[in-house]
C-alpha cells in the first residue's frame, strides 16, 4: 500500500506557459462577407473585372450564360443579344458599397452598359486563410 501512496503523491511538473499569439478573431475586426453577382451582356466582363480589382476584390469567377426572356420581352426592353457574362466575387461589406457606386456609374454612362448586380450574405466560410484571402488581410 505504501507504493500506491508514493505514486499518488508524486506531482507531475506543470507545463511551461508559452505566450501564445492571440487568436485571429481576437486580433482583427471580423468583417461581413458578401457574394457579389453581376450579369452583363457578353463582352463587358473585362470592364467589370477591372472595376472589381480596384475595389479590393481578391478573385473573380466568370461564367457564360444565356438570357431566357421571350422575344416579346426582349423587344420591349430593346435587348438584341441574349448572350451574357456572369461574374462572381466575394468581398467585404464595405467594398460592396464602393463597388455598387461604381457599377451605378458604369451602367449609367453608356446605353450599351446594361446589367444586373446583387449580393448574397455569406454566413459561413471555412478557414482563417480563406477569410484572410477574401478580405485581403494576408500578411506576406
Amino acid at each position: 500500500m505504501e507504493e500506491k501512496k508514493k505514486k499518488v503523491d508524486k506531482k507531475k511538473p506543470s507545463p511551461k506557459k508559452v505566450n501564445k499569439e492571440p487568436r485571429f478573431e481576437e486580433r482583427l475586426d471580423i468583417k461581413k462577407l458578401l457574394l457579389y453577382t453581376i450579369i452583363v451582356p457578353r463582352g463587358q466582363s473585362d470592364n467589370i473585372a477591372r472595376l472589381l480589382k480596384t475595389n479590393k476584390s481578391s478573385a473573380q469567377f466568370f461564367q457564360i450564360g444565356e438570357g431566357t426572356a421571350s422575344s416579346r420581352i426582349r423587344e420591349i426592353l430593346d435587348i438584341d443579344d441574349t448572350d451574357k457574362d456572369i461574374i462572381y466575387t466575394i468581398v467585404s461589406e464595405e467594398a460592396a458599397k464602393e463597388i455598387k457606386k461604381e457599377l451605378d456609374v458604369f451602367f449609367l454612362v453608356n446605353k450599351k452598359n446594361r446589367g444586373i448586380a446583387y449580393t448574397i450574405p455569406l454566413t459561413t466560410l471555412m478557414g482563417v486563410k480563406m477569410y484572410k484571402f477574401f478580405t485581403q488581410t494576408v500578411r506576406g
